[in-house]
C-alpha cells in the first residue's frame, strides 16, 4: 500500500511538471503563430494552454489531498 502511495505521488508530481513544460512550449508555438500572422491559431493554442493549466490545477489538488 505504501509503495502504491509513493508511486501515485511520484507520477502525479511528474505529470504536473511535465505539463508545465509542455505549456511553456505551446506558449512559444502560439507566439510563433502570432508572428506568422496566424491569429486564430495563436488563440486556439492559448485556449489549449489554459485547459492544460486547468487540468494541472486539478492534479495539484489531487496531489495535495494525497499528501494529507
Amino acid at each position: 500500500m505504501q509503495t502504491d502511495m509513493r508511486e501515485l505521488d511520484s507520477l502525479l508530481d511528474y505529470t504536473i511538471r511535465h505539463n508545465e513544460e509542455h505549456a511553456k512550449e505551446l506558449e512559444n508555438l502560439a507566439k510563433k503563430a502570432r508572428e506568422l500572422g496566424k491569429g486564430r491559431v495563436d488563440e486556439e493554442i492559448k485556449r489549449g494552454v489554459e485547459q492544460l493549466n486547468q487540468a494541472n490545477q486539478s492534479l495539484e489538488k489531487a496531489l495535495k489531498q494525497l499528501r494529507e
